[in-house]
């Protein structure tokens, strides 16, 4: 998979898990992400994924995606952080620095998430 991201190209490493495939089944997508809490990007998805062997924590890592099951949100993290109470479930490691073209980003943004 890849996001396309303000004319750039960013190789997503997903697992071969029960919550990626059900992302793969989306595709291709187009979405708003807005910025939240000064370490992500995130938006709506258009209905929930499976999260059955889907690993959960309370540590997001920077370049990396997530899934919010309480808000079916899609999570592009650009900082580390704890957000315990909090748990997302992982979706997947972006290769090639797309957490630094995020810091300077505005407040929405547009991707599109492909196979």
């Amino acid at each position: 998979m890849k996001i396309l991201f303000d004319d750039k190209e960013y190789e997503i490493n997903a697992a071969q898990n029960t919550i990626c495939k059900s992302l793969k089944i989306l595709l291709p997508l187009t979405m708003k992400l807005s910025r939240s809490g000064g370490h992500e990007y995130y938006a709506s998805l258009p209905r929930e994924l499976n999260v059955t062997d889907a690993e959960s924590t309370s540590h997001v890592k920077s370049g990396w995606l997530y899934y919010f099951k309480d808000w079916n949100a899609f999570a592009l993290n650009f900082k580390e952080m704890d957000i315990a109470p909090y748990k997302v479930y992982v979706l997947a490691e972006i290769s090639g620095g797309i957490e630094n073209a995020l810091q300077d980003a505005p407040g929405t943004i547009e991707i599109r998430v492909l196979e």
